[in-house]
């Protein structure tokens, strides 16, 4: 099964990216697949293409990453491009003033994964919210002037195990486990 280990997003603030989203959707000509507010998250690591057998030892890794942080805030504010403005693939907003406790849950995560023999990331870790993508084949102009996202924040309080199902109309995301940030004194 196609799985992901992400901070999900409280239904407030996917509301306000999804207002957002409305605010400048007619910006980009169509080019832009816009990720659907109910679909948003940070991913964490993102694991492709894993079997049954191996979600024990998601879980493990899950549970013992989260018991190393207590829950944090997390900011989002700015919108950002991937490669580049000059050769956008994807959107994202920017994970401000708690964007480093995410980076800090990555490298425990990854570490535990990497011991029971998951591959590391080649790329390093960024942490961002994508909301959008480029349509393939498709070049885009990114306009000169865009809408700012009003800033906002959110309590974190746990990671997730998500599963994705591709299908025409998008993907379809199932929690397949979550374990909550409780750091143990």
């Amino acid at each position: 099964m196609r799985t992901f280990i992400a901070v999900e997003i409280p239904e407030n603030i996917k509301e306000k990216v999804g207002d957002y989203l409305d605010s400048i959707r007619g910006m980009f000509d169509n080019k832009m697949k816009w990720i659907i507010p109910g679909n948003l998250h940070f991913t964490i690591k993102f694991l492709g293409e894993v079997q049954q057998s191996d979600i024990g030892v998601l879980e493990e890794c899950v549970s013992n990453t989260a018991s190393g942080f207590d829950p944090f805030v997390i900011g989002l504010s700015g919108i950002g491009f991937f490669p580049s403005e000059r050769n956008p693939r994807v959107i994202w907003l920017g994970a401000d003033g708690g964007g480093d406790r995410l980076l800090e849950v990555y490298h425990k995560l990854e570490s535990c994964l990497e011991h029971h023999g998951f591959d590391r990331d080649s790329r390093p870790f960024s942490p961002h919210l994508t909301i959008g993508r480029v349509r393939k084949h498709l070049k885009l102009v990114v306009p000169k002037e865009i809408n700012e996202f009003e800033p906002v924040s959110f309590e974190v309080n746990s990671l997730a195990i998500i599963k994705s199902v591709l299908t025409p109309r998008g993907p379809v995301y199932e929690r397949l486990f979550e374990s909550g940030f409780k750091k143990s004194i």
